[in-house]
């Protein structure tokens, strides 16, 4: 018989032991916050995290850190509830903070009242512990929570409410929960207290004959704690299973928060926040919102205030971003969808350092002056201050072995400002501002840039007005034209010389019209001859033989036999001459390359001394002696390109350059990096290993690029007959009122292509 007892006894205790998880953070309230302090509970390590001033500036004296060490092992924290400033404190040293936990060997559940002395910055803490039962059996939810004024703290089980004067650390009210809860089989879930009144979020019976549980929200007086008055949050469609709601169960988890005379209220089951009103005597629901983001595996398993207007929803995307699993999104409550959160945190201005891991968040907190603390799911803690107009605040990296990482103010970064107060990121400037992030005070506005669209580049996220004339795109390459009809050269002189055209510079420059003319003139100078021999003067008739002999030496028609083959010979003359001067000046248009100006000489003045042929070849097809060298050189040329990050604020400190490989292999690569801080441009120059090849350059930072110009160059060489000219190209991309992509993908490719041309002969 005795060793029976004893084994059933040994049972029991393991049993009891089991219920606690003393790991999880995320079950129950294990953090609390306000503008004075912060509090959190280890259950794993029998210690209580606390915070004094946590958000108080290094030149007001900073903040406090200190650990708070149970004083049994056997104890186990629900919640906690921090008072603050103690009201008899003189010089802020005296702090106080509420606890409710459990004997695990008993499972007597009972409150403390924990007061921590600040003594030459370090704590010392005094326990005020009381019982609220004889035990027995385990509170699966034992809520705290303290008013506004940090004068009482109130309790809340499914078995029992009470009401602790905190000063007096005695009982001043302790009820049965049959006498506050108006829904039978009540159970509460998350509570916040305001000064006079409180609401408890949980689960009831929406019919007690079918016993259906449905989410509730009572609120209740707490002058009187009796006789609460609950609304429904939600419409239920389905049956919630009770073993669900009676005892711990992530997924059916609710959050509380009070602002002013309006609560909110996260039915993480549901992905819905709920908003009530206080009317005096009892709350009446005024929104509901349901969200359900695609990749998200949990919505609103905490909720609160980020000011008047503002909601904050804790959300668990696990592959959203790098730097955390989970994220708080900010709505304003009167526009709430999946596409308009105001902002999140965190953001690419506010990350989290790599020391964390990429953490999920069990719990954040937000106070009555707007400055919010996170626990992560490794006890982890962050502390975030709301910051002015024209700041935010940025993670302060450390290599210290902490568990409490904090956010320090800084200015808004370049391209962006900030117009109110909150604790969000920087707002990018629009299109046709900027913000150059060297100016000493915040940025409320964002400067105008200059009115001369023309020439002004001053796109979305600037930092300065950018002239495009500085950046201009050229190109090497060549527009080969079509060899024309014709390619003798016999037949090309009889199309240009001999045709008349309406065009007056046509006409000017045919050789025809001017042969035309001379011949008018000979024609002339034959009938003046001709009417001297008659005229029978003898002076005249002297001269007359005179002209005769010239006009005779110049004959190369008759070999100086006859004289008007002198006169015809000028005309040969201008047409032979013409002729020489298309001739030079065509031989001159050779190679194409080098001719940059229009043919004066003829009519079509895009006349060219080439004729071109072109062809696709297989690169394995042997090359003749006379190709080979040409294809040596340009297979042993190397290729740098530069990548001009234009209106940006990513320094080279930031920036990497690697070859990538096959799958996720790649190689670091060394580059040139240089910064031009007036023009907000970034440069960075590579060798590229080899022709084909996939090069990446990655940007880590919160900064945007308003417009990339990628220029490939390459150095000429000549080898025997052989010249490789030097590489030169370059592209301006950007998108109109648009930054450039987080990733963007510009693939580079050169034709080798077989261009073939000779001189017409």
């Amino acid at each position: 018989m005795f060793i029976c007892t004893l084994f059933l006894l040994t049972i029991s205790y393991h049993i009891s032991w089991c219920q606690y998880d003393l790991t999880n953070v995320v079950r129950g309230t294990k953090m609390s916050v306000n503008d004075d302090m912060f509090v959190s509970a280890s259950n794993a390590f029998s210690n209580f995290a606390v915070i004094l001033h946590p958000y108080r500036s290094t030149s007001a004296g900073g903040h406090i850190q200190c650990n708070v060490r149970y004083n049994t092992s056997d104890r186990y924290v629900h919640s906690v509830a921090v008072a603050g400033i103690a009201q008899n404190s003189t010089n802020d040293e005296h702090f106080i903070f509420v606890f409710a936990a459990e004997k695990m060997s008993t499972m007597t559940p009972y409150v403390c009242v924990v007061h921590v002395q600040v003594k030459n910055s370090t704590c010392d803490s005094v326990y005020q512990c009381t019982d609220m039962s004889t035990g027995g059996f385990h509170q699966e939810y034992f809520l705290i929570g303290v008013d506004s004024n940090g004068t009482f703290a109130y309790g809340f089980t499914n078995s029992f409410v009470f009401k602790l004067d905190i000063y007096a650390n005695s009982i001043i009210v302790n009820v049965t929960a049959n006498s506050v809860w108006s829904s039978s089989g009540f159970i509460p879930h998350a509570v916040d207290v305001a000064n006079t009144w409180a609401v408890v979020a949980g689960y009831g019976y929406f019919d007690t004959v079918k016993k259906n549980y449905v989410a509730l929200g009572c609120f209740i007086n707490l002058s009187v704690l009796i006789n609460a008055s609950c609304t429904s949050l939600t419409t239920e469609t389905t049956y919630l299973v009770p073993s669900n709601v009676i005892s711990y169960s992530e997924l059916y988890e609710l959050s509380v928060a009070i602002r002013d005379q309006r609560v909110v209220v996260g039915v993480h089951r549901l992905s819905t926040f709920v908003i009530l009103k206080n009317l005096g005597s009892s709350v009446n629901v005024t929104d509901i919102y349901t969200l359900s983001y695609p990749d998200a595996s949990s919505f609103g398993r905490v909720v609160d205030w980020a000011d008047d207007t503002t909601i904050a929803v804790l959300v668990l995307n696990p592959d959203e971003t790098s730097w955390s699993k989970s994220q708080v999104f900010f709505y304003d409550e009167h526009s709430v969808k999946l596409t308009t959160p105001l902002f999140t945190f965190p953001n690419n201005q506010q990350i989290l350092g790599t020391r964390l891991s990429r953490p999920s968040f069990a719990r954040f907190g937000i106070t009555s002056g707007g400055n919010m603390a996170i626990l992560t799911e490794n006890a982890d803690i962050l502390i975030i201050p709301v910051t002015p107009a024209g700041y935010t605040s940025t993670w302060n990296e450390t290599i210290e072995r902490v568990f409490v990482f904090y956010f320090i103010q800084n200015l808004c970064i370049g391209g962006t400002y900030k117009n109110r107060s909150s604790l969000g990121l920087c707002q990018i400037c629009p299109p046709g501002t900027r913000n150059p992030g060297t100016l000493d005070n915040g940025v409320l506005q964002c400067i105008p840039c200059s009115k001369n669209s023309s020439t002004s580049f001053c796109p979305l996220a600037s930092l300065v007005d950018i002239d495009l004339s500085t950046v201009p795109p050229y190109s090497q390459a060549v527009a080969y034209p079509e060899t024309g009809s014709t390619t003798d050269m016999e037949d090309l002189l009889l199309k240009n010389m001999f045709q008349l055209n309406s065009n007056p510079r046509c006409l000017v420059i045919s050789p025809i019209l001017w042969t035309i003319v001379v011949s008018g003139i000979c024609i002339f100078i034959l009938l003046f001859m001709v009417f001297i021999k008659f005229l029978g003067c003898q002076k005249c008739i002297k001269c007359r033989k005179r002209a005769k002999d010239i006009f005779k030496h110049t004959d190369i028609i008759g070999e100086g036999e006859m004289w008007v083959g002198g006169l015809a010979t000028l005309a040969i003359i201008v047409l032979v001459s013409f002729s020489y001067w298309f001739s030079i000046s065509f031989i001159r248009r050779y190679p194409v390359e080098d001719v940059n100006e229009p043919a004066t000489f003829a009519c079509d003045q895009s006349l060219i001394n080439a004729q071109f042929s072109s062809g696709l070849e297989l690169l394995d097809i042997p090359k003749s002696e006379d190709a080979q060298p040409i294809f040596d050189l340009l297979d042993a040329q190397i290729f740098y390109l530069t990548v001009e990050l234009i209106n940006t604020g990513f320094l080279c400190n930031s920036i990497t350059t690697q070859e990538n490989l096959s799958g996720t292999k790649y190689v670091s690569l060394t580059n040139n990096c240089t910064r031009l801080i007036s023009e907000a441009t970034t440069s960075v120059t590579l060798s590229m290993p080899r022709h084909e090849t996939t090069v990446q350059i990655n940007m880590t930072g919160p900064y945007w690029i308003g417009a990339i110009r990628l220029c490939i160059r390459g150095k000429g060489q000549t080898s025997i007959n052989s010249t490789l000219k030097e590489l030169d190209f370059c592209q301006f991309y950007s998108t109109s009122n648009e930054a450039i992509g987080r990733i963007t993908y510009i693939p580079i490719v050169f034709i080798l292509k077989n261009l073939l041309f000779e001189q017409l002969n």
